[in-house]
């Protein structure tokens, strides 16, 4: 497998694990059963992504998968502290809006840098950029 490949593979992989784990850490404060359901099938979604991405880099990113704790506790305490403060459904859609953003900033720019990659991881790098665009228009009417 080239760089190229598995730069973006490795890239759509961390943003599904970055939403999945963020959808469980919020899905408990959730009050609104149609929100509820929404998570469910977003994170249902990304992990979907994440095992593909998986399969696709041969397995060399299942490896990798544990040395990201440390952005992920990050990501945990980050979402603790704001909903300490705010446990309301308008906040927990701006969180989502905002991680997908970011998702949608970071796999751009792989896709941008590593272009000559593989057609297959491409074409899942596009599946995370456009799930993570309809969640941002899914979650605009919590706001």
């Amino acid at each position: 497998m080239d760089t190229s490949t598995y730069e973006i593979l490795k890239e759509c992989n961390s943003g599904c694990r970055m939403a999945v784990n963020s959808i469980e850490q919020l899905v408990v404060y959730l009050k609104n059963q149609e929100l509820q359901e929404l998570f469910s099938k977003y994170k249902e979604d990304y992990e979907k992504m994440e095992r593909e991405s998986i399969r696709l880099s041969e397995g060399k990113l299942q490896e990798e998968k544990f040395s990201e704790k440390a952005a992920e506790t990050f990501a945990w305490i980050s979402a603790e502290v704001k909903m300490m403060f705010n446990d309301d459904t308008s906040k927990i859609a701006e969180m989502m809006i905002d991680g997908a953003n970011m998702g949608i900033k970071s796999i751009t720019e792989k896709l941008n840098r590593y272009s000559e990659a593989e057609k297959e991881s491409i074409s899942l790098a596009k599946k995370f950029e456009k799930t993570c665009e309809k969640q941002i228009q899914d979650m605009k009417k919590y706001l």
